[in-house]
């Protein structure tokens, strides 16, 4: 998710709509990762281009969403009318924003997605691992100044050790000469 959310800002999506998008996404995407980014991606690039594509178009298909079919029961637009309209530049980012609203709403084909399988077996595993997932970088974010100081104390110590090794052999070779 993070990683998503990194990837439509760097698209330009403003931080406000980000989570409402996010939101539509992980319902489209029913929990899948894979195609959270693949979603994700194509959603970015429609919104930063400010129409739908074909190439966007075969990007959502490919994750499990056509914004045409939700688009045509919206508009009563046979596919044929919308993809022609499609290739003119005619379906824009705010059209294919309201195919994912009309999808995940009330009556959506995906509506509460992510709230559904949450409550399967499957999702409170996918819940369980995320949290494992978090404790570990939160763990890891805790340990990093002890293990930054411990790790420049050993180096001053190898520093040190190197150069009292190195220091008999210099005043030996001093007297010698």
């Amino acid at each position: 998710v993070f990683k998503a959310a990194q990837t439509m800002m760097g698209f330009g999506i403003t931080s406000e709509k980000v989570i409402p998008s996010l939101r539509m996404l992980g319902d489209v995407s029913m929990g899948n990762a894979q195609k959270l980014e693949s979603l994700t991606l194509a959603f970015s690039q429609v919104q930063a281009a400010g129409r739908l594509t074909g190439q966007d178009l075969l990007q959502f298909i490919n994750a499990g969403f056509n914004p045409l079919q939700e688009i045509s029961k919206q508009t009563g637009k046979s596919l044929g009318e919308l993809k022609k309209v499609m290739e003119d530049g005619g379906i824009s980012a705010e059209m294919v924003t309201k195919a994912f609203e009309g999808a995940t709403s009330a009556g959506g084909k995906f509506n509460g997605m992510m709230d559904q399988i949450a409550q399967t077996s499957y999702g409170r595993m996918q819940i369980l691992q995320g949290q494992w997932e978090n404790f570990k970088v939160q763990f890891g974010n805790a340990l990093m100044p002890m293990a930054e100081g411990l790790m420049d104390l050993s180096s001053k110590t190898l520093d040190w050790l190197n150069i009292s090794k190195t220091a008999p052999q210099t005043l030996m070779e001093e007297k010698a000469e």
